[in-house]
Order: C-alpha cells, then structure tokens, then sequence
C-alpha cells in the first residue's frame, strides 16, 4: 500500500501510525500535523514482501483517542 487512510464519523487528528513487519520491530510511519478531518491518512513507503500489522491512533476533540490495528501482506 501507499498510503493508509481512515474515515470517521466525527473530525479526528492522526496521531501515530506503525508499521510492523512479523518478527521484528515496530517502524514509526511519518505523520504529518493536519487539522482535524473525518478522513485522516499518511504515505507509507514501499515495503518488503511479508506479513505487517499497522497500528494506528486518532485523536477527536474531546482529546478521546481511537486506536485500531490492520494485518496485511506483501506480495
């Protein structure tokens, strides 16, 4: 993937996204300071072949955070 994005039904702030490959340690993903948008995201870059878990945290408002996590592969 190139880019992760999510939607939400209240305007929400990215906070952190990683990008774990299986076995080894958690990357930082850049994410960049944005006003607050039902739709949030960050460019990823070009990863290996392999199984990751991106995990990811939007703030609202109220200062509640969201967290939420996506498995995927790399053919």
């Amino acid at each position: 993937p190139q880019r992760f994005s999510a939607t939400f039904p209240q305007p929400m702030t990215l906070r952190s996204v990683t990008i774990t490959p299986q076995g080894r340690a958690a990357i930082q993903a850049p994410v960049t300071a944005a006003a607050a948008s039902r739709q949030v995201s960050t460019a990823l870059w070009r990863l290996a072949a392999g199984n990751y878990t991106l995990n990811w945290t939007a703030q609202g408002a109220d200062g509640q955070a969201v967290n939420g996590a996506v498995r995927f592969m790399v053919h």
